[in-house]
């Protein structure tokens, strides 16, 4: 705990946001606020992490005495062998989001199955017997297809390297799902068969981040669709913008963000975090900044 007085001072612990690149995260002002709320002694800062610099960023926060770590795209998955310890959860996942320094060295979890999980299930409903297909094969699609899973949806993951998408579908299956496929992303017609049996569509790609267009199948969707997007800036992408021209119902990925963040919160702090707090936070970064919705990330 700190006591109220100037903030950061000379004791202050970092806690960073490592990706490339990371200037468009809300996250700084979403931990901040819950910091700031909880009198914690810590400062969130998102340091842009080229992929040749990932080892030394992680050492150097090591060195310096930092708390813990977010790790977004795209280095979820070559984070893993950095760490000492891994979480069953980061095991099963095959990839890690949250960093934590503590007596056993730096320890990788997963964070992005259960915040997901938590919105698809208890906020939109989705759940078995739901049929649910997944863009994408890296570390976002692979929290995704494990949240799937446990909700019991039959679950469905397209790729461009199908060995992945394969691979992916067993980890849905083992992470419990009803059913499950595997489908090339480049063949149109088994995708929009594959979605006209599904009730969910999840974009677990960075596309869309700059504008870009996903696989034609995915922007003719229906009023029958719940439209997905784990990117949140900005909030609405070509795919959630054709899916609500279609009369489907459309998400964009902020609450994950929170669910996620709420759960590393609690791994570096030992809290409870202020979940208002880093919801309203998040929405005010999002959505009353002048560019609200021109720049783009995950």
């Amino acid at each position: 705990m700190r006591r109220p007085g100037p903030w950061p001072t000379a004791a202050t612990r970092p806690v960073a946001l490592l990706g490339w690149p990371v200037a468009h995260s809300v996250s700084p002002a979403m931990h901040n606020a819950a910091f700031r709320e909880q009198q914690l002694d810590l400062v969130y800062v998102a340091l842009p992490t080229r992929p040749a610099d990932l080892h030394r960023v992680v050492h150097a926060l090591g060195a310096v005495g930092a708390v813990g770590a977010n790790v977004t795209v795209p280095h979820k998955e070559t984070v893993r062998p950095l760490c000492d310890v891994l979480s069953d959860e980061a095991e099963l996942v095959g990839a890690v989001n949250t960093l934590v320094w503590d007596a056993d060295g730096l320890r990788g979890d997963n964070t992005d199955a259960a915040g997901l999980g938590h919105v698809l299930g208890e906020e939109l409903g989705i759940g078995g017997p739901d049929g649910a297909i997944v863009l994408g094969t890296g570390g976002a699609a692979r929290a995704a297809v494990v949240a799937l899973g446990r909700l019991g949806c039959a679950v469905t993951v397209a790729g461009r390297r199908p060995d992945a998408a394969e691979e992916l579908a067993g980890l849905a299956e083992l992470a419990g799902a009803a059913e499950v496929d595997a489908l090339d992303s480049r063949d149109e017609g088994d995708v929009a068969a594959a979605i006209g049996r599904c009730r969910l569509v999840v974009n677990a790609t960075p596309l869309g981040m700059a504008g870009e267009e996903l696989p034609a199948p995915f922007h003719r969707l229906g009023p029958v669709h719940v439209a997905y997007d784990l990117i949140y800036n900005p909030p609405e992408t070509p795919f959630l913008a054709a899916a609500r021209a279609a009369g489907a119902e459309a998400h964009h990925g902020l609450g994950m963000l929170v669910g996620q963040a709420a759960a590393s919160y609690r791994l570096w702090t030992g809290q409870e975090p202020p979940r208002p707090v880093l919801s309203a936070a998040a929405a005010a970064a999002l959505f009353d900044r002048p560019d609200a919705g021109s720049r783009s990330g995950t």
